[in-house]
């Protein structure tokens, strides 16, 4: 089955039938990458290097490609977008974070200036943020691959950069470090710690705090409940019972839809055996060590899959179902919640 067969006979009728009837009239994607080929400053896939490979999917995926995916996934209704580029060491942040500010001036696109601490100085940072039009920061993650190490929050924000975003009132959509994600106890007080001292800033912690794993969710979402200005994205997230969890700790208004595309463009899902999360997809994409495998062919031909974007929806759905969410919190998941996180940005221009 090729790509085009495979569109009209699997995915396009798995829309129609069980994931259009799901969504609102517009829905707004809160976590999606761009990059071009020309924005690597070393290609880390290419290298035998440990996590050299890990979630790199392609080359080069730029708004292009975004407007096409979701186009087709989602043919019936606009579909707008949180966008950034690939926040690594291993590219050329001053032109990703130019090519991303570019996307300020499409409807529906709305950009994050990649930043970290002490990327930019004070007076750059400022000046990229109003110039660009920058909602607020995606945060680097100042390491390579799958290599988590033992840094804390507050080595990847610093006093500048948070000063600027409870100024303004920027979004810091975070990626948690270490092994153990928001279950940890040191991130959880780095959490704390800024959200408390800088509360005109909103933090949206991507992946759901990294907690794919429904054990992992209940050991960490009781440390930000509380937490007004903390948000949950559920990028990659397709557990329903992790994402029951986060709805009902922190309520349906702190929890916004997100894929992470060009990620969940893969047809497959994410599953979890014992302690280990691993997507299985089906066979053609890059392999990225124990996080992602190919499905191996029943009867002589590839599983039923479609795109990981479907399974997030669903997973968020039955979430919703399980809670009792009414029409209109469902309708804050995947458009309104992540609306108004941005209209409360301030100063932008």
């Amino acid at each position: 089955m090729n790509e085009a067969e495979r569109y009209h006979e699997i995915d396009l009728p798995f829309y129609r039938d069980e994931i259009a009837p799901l969504l609102p009239p517009r829905v707004l994607d809160f976590h999606v990458h761009i990059w071009r080929r020309e924005h690597w400053r070393e290609k880390p896939w290419e290298t035998d290097a440990d996590g050299g490979k890990y979630m790199v999917v392609q080359e080069e995926y730029p708004p292009e490609a975004l407007d096409a995916d979701l186009g087709r996934m989602f043919p019936d209704r606009p579909c707008e977008a949180v966008c950034f580029g690939f926040p690594s060491p291993a590219v050329d942040l001053a032109r990703t974070n130019a090519d991303t500010a570019r996307l300020g001036a499409t409807p529906g696109r709305y950009p994050l200036l990649i930043a970290g601490k002490g990327v930019q100085s004070p007076e750059e940072l400022r000046r990229q943020v109003r110039e660009g039009g920058f909602f607020g920061y995606k945060v680097l993650l100042n390491w390579y691959g799958d290599d988590y190490g033992d840094i804390a929050v507050s080595d990847m924000l610093g006093p500048a950069e948070m000063a600027l975003a409870e100024e303004l009132g920027l979004l810091v959509l975070l990626h948690v470090p270490r092994a153990g994600r928001l279950a940890d106890p040191v991130v959880q007080a780095g959490v704390r710690d800024y959200a408390r001292r800088y509360p005109g800033a909103r933090f949206v912690l991507a992946h759901c705090g990294r907690c794919y794993l429904p054990d992992e969710m209940r050991e960490a979402v009781g440390a930000v409940a509380d937490l007004e200005n903390v948000y949950l994205d559920t990028a990659m997230v397709m557990d329903p019972t992790v994402l029951q969890i986060a709805l009902e700790a922190v309520g349906p208004q702190r929890v916004v839809y997100a894929t992470d595309l060009p990620i969940a463009a893969m047809r497959g899902r994410r599953v979890y055996v014992m302690d280990h999360w691993m997507d299985v997809v089906l066979p053609g994409y890059p392999p990225s060590g124990p996080y992602r495998v190919a499905a191996p062919a029943v009867g002589g031909h590839d599983i039923r899959a479609t795109f990981m974007v479907y399974e997030i929806i669903l997973a968020l759905h039955r979430a919703a179902e399980r809670v009792g969410l009414s029409a209109g919190e469902r309708e804050g998941l995947f458009y309104h919640n992540g609306a108004a996180l941005l209209a409360g940005v301030r100063g932008l221009g």
